[in-house]
């Protein structure tokens, strides 16, 4: 007896498995119909077989799904997320991804179960990993900190087999699956060229502030603008970098504090989040419009500060698509072991006030600006 293939569908852009319910209102005929077409048992006219079995190859054909997904069915997926950074409102779009993906995939046997925790602590990391593999999940997403216990475990998880998504950072010598998410290097290289054209010739004292530096990417951030700024923009002066653990309050009192020993300042360089912070640092001392500043991601403060001049640039790196890619690249691999590249990169968008082609979004995700 021949077990055949599930055809595939589009949704919300990417490409998932059909259930049998759907490929029989393709077809026009009951469930059984397609369980006798599929798997060759009698019972059905010679056309309609045909018609199902070319259905099937018309939307893409890969082996064994059918079976697996109605097994699925019985016997869900469940998929383990788990981030830091609770009250970052950037991660409020990479979860709206995570939960648009479990809604499109809940009706093909895949539940999603969360851990968050506030700032980046590598032990409350670690221990929210295990209580999610206690629970019972079959895959594992998460924004890894970059600490030996966290790469140890990810050492641990990937001994026994249970795959992991490293999403939105990526870890240094850490066994994951695949990373989904931002070439930060690269985004540090454009924040660095943007402030660059933005400044100059004369000396542009410039304050860094960076998330943490627990976090590949944001310490990859730091790098690429150095390492640009060094090379084609000499007149950006970096006078100090200072962790503000993507918190507004933080990154306020940081600027404040930074502008009394240095008055000169004339530019922010944010690798990460505390954006708004910032920018009402600079407005409390009348600094708004002199102080360039750069920052990442698209969010409503962003958009307000961008409309309202305080922002120069920012760059945005698909969020929501980070979080939903996540949890199709898991779901696929667990379904029937479609291993994803070892990385998946996000673009970068440049984002200016005059930018008129920015999406409109709710609170949670990207904006447009009026």
């Amino acid at each position: 007896m021949l077990e055949h293939e599930a055809t595939l569908c589009r949704k919300g852009g990417l490409i998932l498995g059909l259930s049998m319910r759907q490929l029989a209102e393709l077809a026009g005929v009951s469930r059984g119909t397609i369980d006798r077409a599929l798997n060759d048992r009698p019972g059905i006219a010679p056309e309609v077989r045909a018609k199902i079995l070319q259905l099937a190859q018309d939307h893409g054909y890969r082996s064994n799904r059918a079976g697996r997904m109605l097994r699925l069915n019985k016997s869900p997926l469940l998929i383990g997320i788990q981030m830091p950074a609770r009250n970052n409102p950037f991660f409020q779009a990479v979860r709206a991804g995570i939960e648009q993906a479990a809604r499109d995939l809940a009706d093909f046997g895949l539940s999603v179960v969360w851990r968050t925790m506030p700032g980046y602590d590598s032990a409350a990391q670690v221990r929210q990993v295990q209580e999610l593999i206690q629970a019972g999940v079959h895959g594992l997403a998460l924004v890894p900190i970059d600490q030996e216990p966290v790469r140890r475990e990810l050492a641990g998880l990937a001994a026994q087999e249970i795959p992991v998504i490293a999403l939105n950072n990526d870890v240094s010598d850490g066994r994951r699956l695949c990373y989904i998410g931002n070439d930060y290097l690269h985004s540090g290289r454009i924040a660095a060229g943007l402030l660059g054209l933005a400044t100059g010739p004369d000396p542009v004292p410039t304050l860094i502030l960076t998330g943490s530096n627990q976090i590949l990417g944001h310490n990859q951030r730091v790098s690429g603008f150095r390492e640009t700024v060094a090379a084609r923009y000499p007149w950006i002066q970096v006078e100090a970098v200072r962790e503000n653990l993507d918190d507004d309050a933080l990154s306020f009192s940081l600027v404040m504090e930074h502008l009394d020993g240095h008055p000169e300042l004339r530019a922010v360089y944010l690798a990460a989040g505390g954006v708004a912070g910032a920018c009402r640092a600079l407005a409390a001392r009348g600094l708004t419009g002199r102080v360039r500043v750069v920052c990442f991601d698209l969010l409503d403060e962003t958009a307000r500060c961008l409309r309202d001049g305080r922002i120069t640039a920012a760059i945005s790196q698909e969020p929501e698509r980070q979080g939903y890619l996540a949890v199709k690249t898991l779901y696929d691999y667990l379904l029937d072991g479609t291993r994803p590249p070892d990385r998946i990169i996000t673009k970068n968008e440049i984002i200016i006030r005059e930018h008129e082609d920015v999406s409109e979004h709710t609170a949670a995700g990207q904006r447009r600006i009026p």
